[in-house]
């Protein structure tokens, strides 16, 4: 699995690689998207009268990206703290240059940081709120140094499913607390949108989440499963919708869930699409195959009662070199946002927005 991501990351880093995934980009598609006419089984070109949001989310996090386009997480490289502040200040430009706010889910491991890396880290978490982006939380329970200090114990693993409901709320509110230590109360009072490290959500997390207070949860990759022997097993194989849903604190896959079944909470998925069979996520990394796998929600998505929004992932850690420059999928993120303006309709927002758009119509 590692290594034919691998690969794909390194085909998409050069021209010749770009233009082999170009000519297989007819193998991209985006199971459960249209709708059957009913008595038919025929798929319907869905009514196109919403908006079609762009969520572009960042998963703010230790670690970097070597030169041989390897990516060094948070867990194998907790000191690694480039990933917050070089790889937020690349990130930045990126967007001021293109108007574009995005939401970080923010792993608060960086508030065990020190000294001059501890002020330029805080810099940019400040430049992010001021800039107008969405704070929102990330929590990686086994690798947070701050929150292992926070609560005097290490934790064994990232996943919801090795935790009960107050172990769980235990890790939010405290992640909490600690960014309102750093960043100040306002700041941790602003916080309503999380995705949990490794997307491992499960029914004990959904129900956390909805305790503490969220009006969004980002966790869902609809049909797709990973890691299910390890500490960072995440199972979202039975979400087959992609459309956002109210997130069921007795099923946390159940994508039906209507506002009488489900929480308070809105689940607004990750996109997903396949290729060649293989389930992927909208990450920017998989250049041309993301942008025909966006063309593809553009035309099938239904907007009819709702706006659609397509949430795009990264890595602040992908955004960095180990020295600290823009690497190749930060570029790529830029192509995307450059290639998804020139489509109709198209609004860039928050995930905090994008809920309050979709629940408004």
């Amino acid at each position: 699995m590692m290594r034919a991501r691998l690969l794909l990351y390194r085909l998409s880093s050069t021209l010749l690689g770009q233009a082999i995934l170009s000519a297989l980009s007819f193998g991209v598609s985006v199971p459960f998207l249209r709708q059957k006419t009913a008595g038919t089984g025929k798929a319907r070109e869905p009514a196109r009268k919403r908006p079609f949001l762009v969520l572009i989310t960042v998963d703010t996090e230790a670690g970097y990206v070597s030169k041989d386009e390897r990516r060094v997480w948070q867990k194998e490289a907790p000191e690694a703290f480039q990933g917050y502040h070089a790889g937020i200040r690349n990130l930045r430009r990126i967007f001021s240059k293109h108007g574009v706010r995005a939401t970080f889910f923010l792993s608060t491991h960086c508030f065990s940081s020190a000294g001059g890396e501890y002020a330029r880290i805080i810099t940019e978490l400040k430049g992010l709120l001021k800039e107008g982006h969405e704070i929102g939380l990330h929590p990686h329970p086994d690798s947070d140094r701050a929150l292992r200090k926070k609560l005097g114990r290490e934790f064994p693993a990232t996943s919801c499913f090795f935790y009960d409901t107050g172990q769980l709320l235990e890790f939010i509110n405290s992640s909490k607390r600690l960014i309102g230590e750093h960043l100040g109360k306002p700041a941790e009072s602003a916080i309503k949108s999380i995705r949990w490290g490794n997307w491992a959500l499960n029914t004990d997390g959904a129900k956390a989440v909805a305790a503490s207070g969220f009006l969004v949860d980002s966790s869902a990759t609809p049909g797709i499963a990973g890691h299910e022997g390890d500490s960072r097993k995440f199972d979202w194989k039975k979400a087959h919708g992609h459309s956002p849903w109210r997130l069921s604190s007795t099923d946390y896959a159940d994508c039906q869930s209507t506002a009488q079944r489900g929480s308070g909470v809105l689940e607004i998925p990750i996109a997903t699409f396949s290729f060649f069979g293989k389930a992927m996520r909208a990450d920017p990394q998989y250049s041309v195959l993301l942008r025909k796998a966006f063309a593809r929600y553009h035309a099938h998505a239904d907007r009819s009662q709702h706006p659609f929004p397509f949430v795009v992932m990264t890595h602040s850690s992908e955004a960095t070199l180990r020295e600290g420059s823009p690497t190749k999928a930060a570029l790529e993120l830029e192509n995307f946002i450059a290639f998804a303006k020139t489509f109709p309709d198209v609004e860039f927002t928050t995930a905090l927005e994008a809920r309050n758009k979709y629940l408004k119509n």
